[in-house]
């Protein structure tokens, strides 16, 4: 056999394996879920980033408050970065970020903790996705904006597929938080949403969301109405944005949320 027939040869046999590389690729860039975010939400998701990949979600919001008096909105920049460690675990840790209120601006608290995917969901047996979200809020924060010992809590995010596109999800909680005054006290996590995919990359939802439920001494209801949506940019990339108006007195008037997303 001439050295022609031995570069053919080797020329064919290159090609088959560049072939098949390439096959197993775009195979497996087809089969991969697209994101699956905690935010935009108030609710957030019950599953978790896919073992050996990273994903932050980072966040843009106005908060207006007429019970104080202020000249501009409070402003922050709260992230959520995650981890995952096992198929159905992720590291997170979620940095409040800056933070500019009343005049003062510095940074604030960051919680760590874990997420842990229970049970996936079947939509023949009606049963749904549950994950549990346990994370611990340290005093890392600047000034004002630096809490007072580490606040635990636990939270439970369980989701129901429905027909036409529809998904229902409810998260309660609870944490054990501390006043100003440095006393201890328990108080509840609550919210309810429901999602509708549009398409393929735009879905919409609408939520009621209360993140302390609380004793009046203790701080109260703070409780809000939000509406949202999400835009799958890609299959690792998204953005949102979700507003919201008070639900009771006892909570700011209105807030306005931005967020981007992003998997590697």
């Amino acid at each position: 056999m001439n050295r022609n027939s031995f570069s053919n040869i080797g020329l064919r046999m290159a090609s088959k394996v560049i072939l098949g590389a390439s096959i197993l690729f775009v195979s497996s860039v087809l089969a991969e879920d697209a994101i699956d975010t905690d935010g935009p939400d108030f609710v957030e998701s019950s599953e978790v980033v896919p073992k050996g990949r990273f994903q932050y979600e980072v966040d843009v919001m106005a908060v207006r408050d007429r019970r104080v008096p202020s000249t501009s909105p409070a402003l922050g920049t709260p992230a959520l970065l995650k981890y995952g460690i096992a198929e159905n675990v992720e590291l997170r840790v979620a940095p409040a970020g800056y933070v500019r209120q009343n005049g003062a601006a510095g940074g604030g608290d960051t919680a760590f903790g874990l997420k842990w995917h229970t049970q996936d969901r079947d939509v023949a047996a009606n049963t749904p996705a549950v994950s549990w979200i346990f994370h611990v809020d340290a005093p890392t924060g600047s000034g004002p904006f630096r809490g007072r010992g580490t606040r635990p809590s636990l939270r439970s995010v369980i989701t129901w597929d429905l027909p036409n596109d529809f998904a229902f999800g409810i998260m309660p909680g609870l944490k054990r938080d501390i006043r100003e005054d440095g006393r201890r006290f328990n108080s509840g996590i609550f919210g309810a949403v429901l999602n509708k995919r549009l398409n393929d990359h735009v879905r919409l939802f609408v939520e009621a969301a209360a993140a302390q439920i609380a004793r009046s001494r203790d701080g109260g209801m703070q409780a809000t109405w939000d509406v949202g949506a999400a835009y799958l940019v890609n299959l690792n990339v998204q953005i949102g944005a979700r507003a919201g108006i008070a639900a009771n007195r006892n909570t700011p008037d209105s807030y306005l949320l931005f967020e981007l997303a992003q998997r590697f």
